[in-house]
């Protein structure tokens, strides 16, 4: 795929993160993105809440991730894999872009999640 504009991959990232929001704590599956949303946002304040008045929201999301409550990529190879068929970069990229990609991919997904919150 070739690398489009991030009007065009953010809606994909956001699907692809979605699409690991299943169930609720009931184990009552989740059909809507506003439920599944929902989930997300309140497995996060349950999990990591705390954090933020600590170290801000967006760098309490990047490190919630890092402990893998979602089945997202996590090998550098699947991050840049799932970049490239994303569409957020080209395909081969130059080992400097493997290594931007694979170094933002956690504040890049905390930003991702957060643009889906809805505000009161």
């Amino acid at each position: 795929m070739t690398k489009v504009h991030h009007t065009a991959y953010k809606p994909r990232y956001e699907a692809y993160i979605l699409d690991t929001v299943c169930t609720d704590y009931e184990g009552n599956p989740l059909t809507t993105r506003e439920t599944k949303v929902e989930q997300l946002f309140k497995q996060f304040e349950d999990e990591q809440g705390h954090m933020v008045a600590r170290v801000g929201k967006q760098k309490a999301v990047a490190e919630w991730l890092q402990g893998l409550p979602l089945d997202i990529a996590f090998y550098y190879d699947d991050i840049v894999r799932l970049a490239v068929r994303l569409g957020s970069i080209n395909a081969n990229p130059s080992d400097k872009l493997y290594n931007k990609v694979c170094e933002n991919y956690w504040s890049f997904m905390a930003n991702i999640i957060l643009g889906m919150e809805v505000k009161p």
